[in-house]
């Protein structure tokens, strides 16, 4: 079976998308040579809150973020299944569009500390590799890992990100990548009270994703959440 090029995904709530969404996958997506993401909105997510907004602006947003920056595609198919997303039944869905394409999830190392909590796991690791990256300031280090995350590491880390292009699933890939220190919460307390979070969020997030926002109100104590 010849083997196409690599397809990336970044699956979040994106709510809002921001920076520290957008930098390291760009940075890690360069490390390992692939040309295209698929950033994959959640519809209802399963391991967090209900999103603040809704999954239309969610979507809108990622797709201001696809026009600038053309890595990335909007994949909607999980608000499109319209019930709660697992990530096995995203990864299952893609697999059957892509049966020849090695997928390559991209995920923090914060998530990859918990990923033997995921549902279905050990599925998930026979549908795509995981490409880690640093989404804070000074990253786990791969040596204070949980021992179960380095037992994980042992029978599927590889050093070299060809062999992500080379079979179509079971690698753990960790990039070392730019880290950009906010977070959506963070935004989120920063655009509804701008007196007690003065800072600005214009340089942690896309111009024009900003401008989505402050158009439709979104994430203000006014506004008309839907």
């Amino acid at each position: 079976m010849k083997l196409t090029a690599p397809l990336g995904i970044f699956g979040g709530t994106f709510d809002p998308v921001h920076n520290g969404h957008i930098q390291p996958i760009i940075d890690a997506a360069k490390i390992t040579q692939i040309d295209k993401v698929a950033m994959m909105p959640c519809y209802i997510p399963s391991h967090k809150d209900k999103a603040t907004v809704s999954s239309e602006h969610r979507l809108n947003m990622i797709k201001l973020v696809c026009q600038q920056q053309p890595l990335f595609y909007p994949e909607p198919r999980d608000i499109n299944r319209g019930k709660p997303t697992y990530s096995v039944d995203s990864l299952q869905s893609l697999r059957a569009d892509y049966p020849n394409t090695p997928l390559c999830f991209f995920i923090g190392t914060d998530s990859l500390i918990t990923l033997t909590s995921w549902y279905q796991w050990q599925k998930i690791l026979t549908l795509c590799h995981f490409v880690v990256c640093n989404r804070s300031q000074g990253g786990a280090n791969p040596t204070q890992l949980p021992t179960n995350i380095k037992e994980v590491l042992s029978q599927t880390q590889t050093q070299n990100p060809k062999d992500l292009h080379q079979k179509l699933a079971g690698h753990i890939y960790l990039a070392n990548t730019n880290a950009v220190d906010i977070s959506s919460t963070e935004l989120r307390n920063r655009l509804k009270n701008q007196v007690k979070y003065p800072q600005k969020v214009n340089d942690f997030m896309p111009e024009l994703v900003l401008a989505y926002i402050r158009q439709h109100k979104l994430y203000q104590l006014e506004a008309d959440i839907c």
